[in-house]
């Protein structure tokens, strides 16, 4: 990039605005977004040294950091030790297996993780006016059964905007959120961390399946002990919810089988193989087909599903997008 645009000066450690550097952050990525930081600044921080330093103490060591930003593990110890001679102490002790870092280490790295924060903030908004798209995470049965309907009332309002969806654990899905790699989440009942906004968007009633015409339309859950049972994969919030149930009622779960793709759980129980919990929206057109049959429980089982994005994104209009599509959703009659 040419460096024609005027820049204005000021005191030394104060800040320089430097016009126009945006348009190298379109390009996207922390790299970008370090070259600009490095420009706004004086050259008393090395934001190359400072960003080593960073990656080796979030990772805990040199080795992890090294493979994060495919650098080796000699340059990456050469920039930490020119942050220390620079700042004129150490940031990080070191010992044979692990390292640790020093109080004043633990000091730097609180401001620079502030600091990249920041820069991937900057990398996605501009990535956001530059390309006014929106990714979103989202649980497989989920992205199955309420997204098409949320997608479709962002697309009426915004029908230039590029979505991209993808599916994965609750607890995968807000990792992408918290990493900057997704803008928003829709997941199970999750606890998040303080940077993360999460909105409880709706409350579905859970309900056993099965073709057991032998099981009453109405039941309790210790009705359902030694009953043979198909439960999502593990890691899944609506399987440890479940299990979580039946342990506090003291009901024995030893009778069970894992699946991860939820039309197969579906399918195992319309061929008598046992039954399984699902919410209404998931099993509503199987009940009317008449594929298994619907049996309510007496004790209070429900999902949470909730809207998470971080709290540095909140004002990204692609969010603000997202929100107000999942008001005028299904989730609005909390089904």
């Amino acid at each position: 990039m040419e460096r024609h645009i005027q820049e204005r000066t000021s005191p030394p450690g104060r800040p320089v605005l430097v016009a126009g550097f945006v348009t190298r952050a379109l390009s996207g990525g922390e790299r970008g977004c370090l070259w600009i930081l490095t420009a706004m600044w004086d050259d008393r921080v090395n934001f190359a040294h400072l960003r080593a330093f960073y990656h080796v103490a979030d990772c805990g060591s040199f080795t992890l950091a090294s493979k994060r930003l495919n650098l080796s593990q000699s340059t990456l110890s050469l920039q930490v030790q020119s942050l220390e001679k620079h700042y004129g102490f150490p940031v990080i002790k070191r010992h044979k297996k692990r390292l640790e870092l020093t109080e004043e280490g633990a000091l730097v790295f609180s401001y620079a993780r502030s600091i990249f924060s920041l820069a991937h903030d900057l990398g996605n908004a501009m990535e956001d006016l530059r390309t006014r798209s929106i990714k979103i995470g989202s649980t497989p049965t989920l992205a199955h059964y309420i997204m098409p309907q949320v997608i479709r009332t962002l697309k009426e309002e915004n029908a230039r905007l590029r979505i991209q969806l993808y599916t994965g654990l609750s607890k995968e899905v807000l990792q992408k959120v918290i990493d900057f790699e997704y803008h928003v989440g829709l997941i199970g009942r999750t606890d998040c961390p303080g940077n993360v906004i999460n909105k409880r968007v709706a409350e579905p009633r859970l309900h056993f399946i099965t073709n057991d015409p032998d099981v009453p339309a109405r039941i309790h859950l210790k009705d359902l002990a030694n009953y043979p049972l198909i439960l999502a994969e593990d890691g899944s919030t609506t399987r440890a919810y479940i299990i979580e149930a039946f342990r506090r009622c003291h009901i024995p779960l030893n009778n069970y089988i894992d699946c991860e793709n939820a039309q197969a759980i579906k399918d195992m129980v319309h061929l008598g193989m046992g039954g399984a919990f699902f919410p209404g929206y998931a099993i509503e057109s199987d009940i009317r087909e008449r594929k298994y049959r619907k049996i309510d429980i007496v004790e209070d089982l429900h999902l949470t599903i909730n809207l998470v994005y971080l709290k540095e994104r909140r004002n990204l209009s692609t969010v603000k997008k997202f929100v107000a599509a999942v008001k005028e959703s299904v989730f609005a009659s909390n089904r």
